[in-house]
C-alpha cells in the first residue's frame, strides 16, 4: 500500500501535527506531505489536496491561514475555521493561550463552549468514509469503546490517620460550634465502630472486579496547605494504603495546588510517590484541574511525566479538546509536537453537582448522553469520581457512577 500523498503549498509544524493525529494516530494510515503540485497531480495513489482551491476532482480540504502562521492571534475565531483548522484549534488548546473567562482558581471555564461532543473524532470518521468511497482499498485502524474510571485522592480519610493535632483541633472547632453530631460521628470512626466516609476503596475495587475496566488513582503528595489537605506522606497507614491499592489499580501523581506557583515542588512530590511504590511515576492529573499553557505541561515533561489526565473542564462536562482519543500535546508557544500524551476525560462529579447544579437523575442522563456520543466514535470514556464524594452529602452518587455500566 502506497503512502497517501497530501499536498499543501507550505508545510508547517502545525500542518504536520494535525495530519499526524488524523492520519497516523487516529486512522492508522501512512502519509507524506508535499509542496510539489506537479508531483501531486501525477500521483496515481490516494491523495488529498490541502490548500485554498482544488486542482481538479481530487479529495480537497479547504485550508485556513492559522495553519500557515507562527503566531497566536486573538483575531482567530473557531466558527470561521474549516475542518482541519477547527481540529488544530481544539487539540492545540489555541483558545487557552488567549485572554478568556477564568474562575477564582485561574482555571479556563467550559461555560458556553461548543465542545459538548467529540466533534474532532466525529469529523475524522466522516472524512474516513469519504476516503473509503474514493479509495476502497484503504483500511483504517480498528477502534473500540473503552471505559476508564479515575479518582483523585485529595484526602484518603476524612477523620482517620490525620495526626492528633488535626484531630483534636477539629474536635475543638466542632465543640465551639456545638456540633455534637459531628463529634459523635468522628469519635465513632476514630474508635473503629464505623467506616470512615472517605474510605471507599473497597467499593471501587468491587466495581472493577465486576465490570473489568481500567482504574487509575491519582495521589496527592503535597505538603499540607489551604488547598492541599491530604494525610501526611510520612504516615505509614497512608503509605500502606497506596501500596495496597496499587496492587489492583494503576496510579499517578496528583500535583499539589501549591505546585502551580512553585513548580519545583512537582519533582519532590513525584519522588515521594516513587519512593513509596518503588516505581517510576509517569501519569499525572493536576489538583483542582489547574492548567496553565504552556508552563504546566512543560514542567510535567521536565520531570518525566509521559501521560496527563487533566484535560477536562472543572465546571462543565464535555470535551475540552474536542476529542475522546488520547493525543500528543502541541506546544503552541514553541510550535512543536511534544512527547506528552494527553488523555481527555469528559465528566467529573464535582462539575455536575456543584457547578452545573444537576440532580442525581440529571447527572445520570448527562453521563448516558456522553456515553452515547463516545460510542458513536468508539472512543475512550474517562470520568472522575473522588473517593470522598460517595457518602454523607454525596449519598446516592454511587448510583450516578454505576449508571455508566447500564
Amino acid at each position: 500500500m502506497q503512502k497517501i500523498l497530501i499536498y499543501s503549498p507550505k508545510i508547517t509544524n502545525r500542518i504536520q501535527y494535525v495530519f499526524d493525529f488524523i492520519m497516523r494516530e487516529f486512522s492508522g494510515l501512512e502519509f507524506e506531505l508535499t509542496t510539489d503540485s506537479a508531483q501531486f497531480k501525477n500521483y496515481d495513489f490516494p491523495k488529498i489536496n490541502y490548500s485554498e482551491a482544488p486542482f481538479s476532482d481530487e479529495i480537497f480540504l479547504k485550508s485556513d491561514e492559522i495553519m500557515f502562521e507562527y503566531k497566536i492571534s486573538e483575531k482567530v475565531q473557531f466558527t470561521a475555521l474549516h475542518e482541519i483548522g477547527k481540529c488544530f484549534f481544539a487539540l492545540s488548546r489555541y483558545e487557552e493561550y488567549l485572554p478568556g473567562n477564568r474562575d477564582k482558581h485561574d482555571r479556563f471555564s467550559g461555560e458556553n463552549k461548543v465542545y459538548k461532543t467529540p466533534f474532532v473524532d466525529a469529523w475524522i470518521i466522516e472524512f474516513q468514509n469519504a476516503l473509503k468511497n474514493r479509495y476502497p482499498e484503504l483500511e483504517f485502524k480498528k477502534r473500540k469503546f473503552e471505559f476508564i474510571l479515575t479518582s483523585d485522592i485529595d484526602q484518603a480519610w476524612k477523620y482517620k490517620h490525620k495526626g492528633w493535632k488535626r484531630i483534636y483541633g477539629g474536635l475543638l472547632k466542632d465543640f465551639i460550634k456545638f456540633d455534637f453530631q459531628e463529634i459523635k460521628r468522628k469519635l465513632s470512626v476514630l474508635s473503629n465502630q464505623s467506616q470512615d466516609p472517605f474510605d471507599t476503596f473497597d467499593y471501587f475495587k468491587s466495581l472493577k472486579e465486576k465490570h473489568n475496566f481500567t482504574m487509575i488513582f491519582f495521589w496527592l503528595m503535597g505538603d499540607y496547605a489551604k488547598f492541599d489537605t491530604n494525610i501526611s506522606i510520612n504516615n505509614l497507614h497512608f503509605q500502606n494504603k497506596i501500596r495496597e491499592i496499587s496492587q489492583w489499580a494503576d496510579y499517578g501523581i496528583h500535583p499539589s495546588y501549591a505546585s502551580n506557583e512553585q513548580p519545583q515542588k512537582i519533582e519532590i512530590e513525584i519522588q515521594r510517590l516513587s519512593n513509596i511504590l518503588n516505581k517510576p511515576i509517569t501519569k499525572s492529573r493536576q489538583h483542582y484541574l489547574k492548567l496553565s499553557f504552556p508552563n504546566t505541561y512543560r514542567n510535567l515533561l521536565k520531570h518525566g511525566v509521559t501521560d496527563d489526565y487533566s484535560m477536562s473542564y472543572a465546571d462543565e462536562t464535555g470535551f475540552r479538546a474536542g476529542t475522546c482519543t488520547p493525543f500528543l500535546w502541541y506546544d503552541l508557544q514553541a510550535e512543536t509536537t511534544t512527547s506528552l500524551k494527553i488523555h481527555p476525560f469528559c465528566a467529573m462529579e464535582v462539575a455536575m453537582r456543584n457547578y452545573m447544579k444537576l440532580s442525581k437523575e440529571e447527572a445520570i442522563t448527562e453521563l448516558r448522553r456522553l456515553k452515547s456520543e463516545i460510542l458513536k466514535v468508539k472512543g475512550q470514556m474517562t470520568i472522575l469520581f473522588h473517593n470522598s464524594n460517595l457518602n454523607d452529602d454525596w449519598k446516592g452518587w454511587n448510583e450516578v457512577l454505576e449508571s455508566v455500566f447500564d
